[in-house]
């Protein structure tokens, strides 16, 4: 056995929040000192932190700035009659997502100076000071992703973001739908809160992988791990630490490349290896799985 029944028992605690927090607060700042961002803009913290299965060692932050001003609709699952009306009810776009990018960075640069403040493809990314961490800074727009759109009543809708990276494709995602549905499976009755337990286990195990040298650095980011924990039955997350780890492993590791196709991400809209914006390698993801089985 590489690993030990008490690593297994402390893997399962969340990392500090204090300076996650703080943060996020700079940045909230920084924002809000723009009155046009401050009234048009809604600020929020994807990723790990958000859903609390950061860990110890877990480096930055991603903070969402999602222009509320205008946003992309999404109709694939509406009728003829239902898009017909969304289109009517529509707001028309007077700002792009290079310009709402532009002013983003100009209040990062006011607040916290030019020299912490840097371009990175799809974000600005806010260098740390002490008691503080990286902030990656996600300029974005509001999507809206209509599951009906009645004649009378309000419409029901997803809300996710549309990034428009300075190289590439748009790229659309949905971290609230992620949060509300990782929630929801930690809080089920049979699960017990242990879901985020056992994500932060799996991150830490993959970390140990890592410095061993199993596992390359850049192979089966936390997103991904979270998202392949979140596809393992409820039945599985047991309260003892050490087996639990062990079972949802080995659920994992019995799965073959074409079952990882029939994986949802945890937003419950995209399948992870087929349409998720990561891009992800399912054979990869094998292989990953495989060394993790390993150091167990």
């Amino acid at each position: 056995m590489s690993t030990t029944y008490a690593e297994r028992q402390q893997w399962t605690q969340q990392g500090a929040q204090g300076a996650a927090k703080r943060t996020y607060d700079a940045v909230k700042r920084a924002i809000d000192t723009d009155s046009v961002l401050r009234n048009s803009t809604d600020v929020f913290l994807q990723g790990s932190y958000a859903n609390h299965t950061n860990t110890r060692g877990d480096s930055d932050v991603d903070v969402v700035v999602m222009s509320t001003s205008t946003y992309f609709p999404v109709t694939t699952q509406l009728t003829a009659a239902e898009a017909a009306r969304e289109q009517r009810s529509g707001i028309p776009s007077s700002e792009g997502p290079h310009d709402l990018r532009k002013r983003v960075e100009q209040a990062l640069v006011a607040h916290f100076g030019s020299d912490r403040v840097h371009p990175k493809n799809k974000c600005l990314r806010v260098d740390r000071r002490d008691g503080y961490v990286d902030a990656d800074v996600v300029p974005c727009n509001q999507v809206r992703r209509y599951t009906s759109f009645p004649s009378y009543g309000s419409p029901s809708v997803l809300e996710g973001i549309s990034i428009l990276p300075l190289e590439g494709p748009r790229i659309v995602n949905y971290p609230r739908e992620h949060l509300k549905n990782g929630q929801s499976k930690n809080q089920d009755y049979v699960v017990g809160e242990r879901y985020k337990p056992t994500v932060r286990q799996i991150k830490r195990l993959r970390r140990k992988a890592v410095d061993l040298g199993l596992v390359a650095k850049s192979a089966a980011p936390g997103y991904l791990l979270e998202c392949m924990t979140y596809n393992v039955p409820n039945s599985l997350f047991i309260p003892d630490d050490s087996q639990r780890l062990v079972n949802v492993l080995a659920w994992l590791r019995a799965k073959t490349v074409s079952d990882l196709l029939t994986f949802k991400s945890c937003d419950e809209i995209h399948y992870l290896f087929v349409d998720d914006p990561g891009g992800h390698d399912r054979f990869n993801a094998v292989q990953v799985i495989d060394r993790l089985w390993d150091l167990l």
